[in-house]
């Protein structure tokens, strides 16, 4: 049997009729995003880029690279789910021939994000790099970054403390230009050291990186073991589950699990004080114990600012809350822990006020120092403004937190023109992003 014949067994074909229909939707939505990242991409082509665009979006690309990095590590990247496993290891046909369109879809994947991403920098800074050399250059970055991450799959290297630690530097390195004064007084306009003409040994270069550790990475797939395989595809069937049914607690839940098991073991602590002080105290201990909150928290803290530099200002104190909604919510995992577990709050034997209370504290705190550091350099942004941010984010927090669990009997209505639509998971789902909305059309009205 060969691998194409596997492959036939595990996917029947299926007529051409409904393969059309199962694209429909998708091509209605990579369409709307195309043409909304088309806009986004002409708009930052035709404007100036301000002093310093160029250090920022060097920094910018190497976070999204390191992010990038971390994504595809946490699935695999190659993986396979319970039926292609027994395929792969337990019959004499070739795992790099079963593996390898996986591989090069993902591949093809790392290609186009790495090409788009120089649209995303250039609306945020401006054009700083010419467009056709940003694009190649960035299209073998990301191949290659797909490409080492199933090399480090393939030699088990978890790097994800390297890789956090330079998204940390990312991070500080984009707050210098912003601490420094308007558009990085400190660096200067000097540009990237690169002729017009030299743009092209750059981007052979990347691309010769690029290929090497494809060819790597494909040798490789022949050498990947169940335990390389399978943890990727439990976490791609539960995420796939939790886009389905619009719930990521799954999802949530599973990465929980993940992480402790990745540290291991910890070593116990001994709480003293009331029991609020030490409910309050063990999401210190959760935050110690998961660094990638901290790190988010952290991250966002330029954003308001970028966005500051690449659309009108009128909308920046409404990208302010959302960014310090997003950071606050990295924070409440205790919050969201004991809400969602009756049990706990049973044995912890006090008053659900109480518990609330006590997991608001770190939450709170966070809110609070992210909007007092973002306002001393994120132009538009006012007092009035970082204090309806930081308590509109904790309110927000707070709501989804508390939120019942998700009814999915709730009512269907048929209005003829949009087919049925589930009002009820709308109004339950709504409980929180509505909150947000009507606090965001606050902002832009201070």
């Amino acid at each position: 049997m060969t691998a194409a014949a596997v492959r036939h067994r595990l996917r029947p074909p299926v007529p051409w009729r409904f393969q059309v229909a199962r694209l429909y939707a998708p091509f209605v939505n990579f369409s709307i995003a195309g043409l909304v990242g088309c806009g986004w991409a002409y708009a930052g082509l035709t404007k100036t880029s301000h002093p310093g665009g160029e250090w920022t979006a060097l920094w910018l690309s190497v976070l999204g690279a390191a992010v990038l990095m971390k994504v595809a590590l946490a699935a695999g990247p190659v993986f396979a789910g319970p039926d292609r496993v027994f395929w792969v290891l337990s019959t004499p046909v070739s795992r790099g021939a079963l593996l390898r369109p996986r591989f090069l879809w993902l591949l093809a994947a790392g290609a186009a994000v790495g090409a788009g991403w120089p649209a995303v920098v250039s609306g945020i800074v401006g054009a700083v790099v010419p467009p056709v050399a940003a694009a190649g250059a960035g299209s073998a970055c990301g191949v290659a970054v797909v490409a080492g991450a199933v090399v480090l799959q393939w030699v088990r290297v978890r790097p994800q403390g390297w890789l956090s630690g330079l998204a940390g530097l990312a991070v500080v390195a984009l707050l210098v230009p912003l601490w420094a004064g308007s558009g990085g007084g400190l660096l200067g306009t000097a540009g990237f050291p690169v002729r017009p003409g030299g743009w092209a040994g750059v981007i052979g270069a990347a691309w010769v990186v690029a290929i090497g550790l494809a060819v790597v990475a494909a040798a490789a797939l022949r050498s990947l073991r169940r335990s390389d395989l399978a943890a990727g595809g439990a976490l791609a069937g539960v995420a796939r589950v939790s886009v389905s049914w619009f719930d990521l607690a799954l999802l949530g839940a599973v990465l929980a699990e993940r992480r402790a098991r990745a540290l291991g073991r910890v070593k116990s602590v001994r709480l003293r004080g009331s029991r609020l002080v030490v409910l309050a105290w063990t999401d210190a201990l959760r935050l110690r114990r998961t660094p990638n909150a901290a790190l988010v928290w952290a991250a966002l803290l330029p954003a308001p600012a970028l966005v500051s530099v690449g659309w009108e200002g009128a909308v920046v104190p409404a990208v302010h809350l959302v960014a310090a909604f997003l950071a606050t919510d990295r924070l409440a995992a205790g919050l969201k822990f004991v809400c969602r577990s009756p049990a706990m709050r049973r044995a912890l034997g006090l008053p659900d006020r109480q518990l609330r209370l006590a997991h608001l504290v770190f939450p709170a705190f966070g809110a609070i120092v992210w909007c007092a550091v973002t306002a001393a350099f994120t132009p538009h942004v006012s007092a009035v403004n970082a204090l309806v941010s930081a308590v509109g984010a904790v309110a927000v927090v707070h709501r989804i937190a508390t939120r019942p669990p998700i009814d999915y009997g709730a009512a269907v209505i048929d209005f003829g023109v949009f087919g049925p639509t589930p009002l009820g998971l709308v109004v339950q789902f709504s409980r929180g992003p509505a909150l947000l909305a009507v606090l965001g059309l606050v902002q832009l009205a201070l």
